[in-house]
């Protein structure tokens, strides 16, 4: 499901960019 895979994708950006944020 190719739709789902981009959801799970962009999910994952979401998490690190917060993640990177909440290190600074």
């Amino acid at each position: 499901n190719i739709g789902k895979d981009e959801a799970a994708a962009v999910k994952k950006k979401l998490e690190d960019a917060g993640a990177t944020v909440e290190m600074k």
